[in-house]
């Protein structure tokens, strides 16, 4: 879908169709007046969809399941931390499907109007030891606490890193200041030394800069769930720095043109 849009978005004559007719700024309106609200088919757990974009996700999450697939993953998860949350869609699917809102766990988006849909999952479906934050993850710490991060006309798109051949549809990305977050030290301050089960990596394109600045945090994760983005990164190296952190290739569930998605699981004593 995301490949998709930057196609849409990166085409000149079709953002300007797209203006002129007005449907999918139309469609958006409706969805913010009368979001899409649903339960997760066999669980209380309660979805809602404000953007044309995160409607799709949905239909791919929750009807598919052909996002995630749920036999990759340890069975006792009770700790995660989501980067990239977006509106928070695979917290309630990991909710839904563990049948546990007693989850602890840390969520990060720089995108705020995302992160208002994933703190309304959160309080909606009563997940109280799990934490909201807007800003980037990763990024290096600057004088002012905050970076650059590029907005999308699609909440499914944004990045701190995007494609060079994106950028070129400038009317596509707005470049904003947001908080850097440090998850390592949020961790500590609502969990304390506790490990975390899961780590979910889904930030465009900034992979290998949260690896390589949360060592310290990685040290406590027992296995990750990461998208990389062929654009900064190749799955070979991935492997090769998380293998230095202990960590081994377990599984490839998606692997695109332009992105992929694998499982790496602590290695054993």
């Amino acid at each position: 879908m995301r490949k998709l849009i930057l196609y849409l978005t990166g085409s000149t004559a079709l953002r300007k169709a797209v203006k002129f007719i007005g449907l999918y700024s139309f469609a958006n309106w409706c969805l913010r007046c009368f979001p899409a609200v649903k339960n997760l088919s066999g669980t209380n757990i309660r979805y809602r969809a404000r953007r044309v974009e995160s409607l799709a996700l949905s239909v791919e999450m929750f009807d598919q399941q052909s996002v995630y697939n749920k036999s990759s993953l340890p069975e006792n998860i009770r700790s995660f931390v989501d980067l990239g949350c977006n509106v928070g869609y695979f917290t309630c699917w990991l909710s839904g499907h563990l049948h546990n809102s007693q989850l602890k766990g840390l969520m990060v988006d720089a995108n705020a109007e995302a992160i208002e849909d994933a703190r309304w999952h959160v309080a909606t479906n009563q997940l109280r030891d799990v934490h909201v934050f807007h800003g980037l993850a990763g990024a290096k710490e600057t004088e002012s606490g905050r970076a650059g991060f590029y907005m999308h006309t699609s909440n499914v798109c944004s990045s701190a890193t995007p494609p060079d051949a994106s950028l070129a549809a400038a009317d596509a990305w707005k470049l904003i200041q947001v908080p850097c977050i440090n998850v390592e030290k949020n961790w500590l301050k609502f969990f304390g030394d506790e490990p975390c089960d899961l780590l979910k990596i889904d930030i465009e394109g900034a992979e290998m800069d949260f690896f390589s600045s949360e060592t310290g945090f990685l040290r406590r994760v027992g296995t990750i769930l990461v998208e990389w983005h062929k654009w900064r990164v190749s799955l070979s190296e991935v492997e090769k720095f998380l293998s230095s952190q202990g960590f081994f290739l377990k599984s490839v569930l998606h692997d695109e043109p332009t992105a992929g998605t694998a499982i790496f699981s602590r290695k054993p004593a």
